[in-house]
């Protein structure tokens, strides 16, 4: 991709949007905020099981988004690729931790916001 003639690497929400759509790239972002948190806390590569039980939402849910990341990154099998990235990884760790200080009321955890997600969605896409 470029912007007004000179080349750059996209973000990953480009190539989600690009792949997927607006709608279904976003989902993708979040989903793979989703599974990086679940990672930390759980300290290994998450089922779509354990992430919808971490987030205490439906496994039908789970899937549906899971489904959207891999629509938007047909070429990663999972979000590792993301969660790993050096502008990413420090973000997801530090909301882990913020979030295992309140693991007393895991169930009660809500999905991040758009917002929050999207912010770390427009780091530069690398594979």
């Amino acid at each position: 991709m470029s912007v007004q003639g000179s080349s750059r690497q996209p973000a990953w929400i480009e190539v989600a949007v690009s792949n997927a759509g607006v709608v279904k790239g976003a989902t993708a972002i979040t989903w793979a905020w989703c599974w990086g948190i679940t990672r930390e806390v759980l300290r290994h590569d998450p089922s779509v099981e354990e992430v919808a039980e971490w987030w205490n939402t439906s496994i039908r849910t789970a899937y549906r988004d899971h489904a959207a990341f891999k629509k938007a990154f047909p070429m990663l099998d999972s979000p590792a690729a993301y969660v790993d990235n050096p502008a990413i990884l420090p973000i997801i760790k530090k909301a882990s931790r913020k979030m295992s200080d309140i693991e007393q009321n895991i169930k009660s955890h809500k999905r991040p916001t758009d917002v929050a997600a999207m912010k770390i969605g427009f780091a530069t896409f690398s594979v």
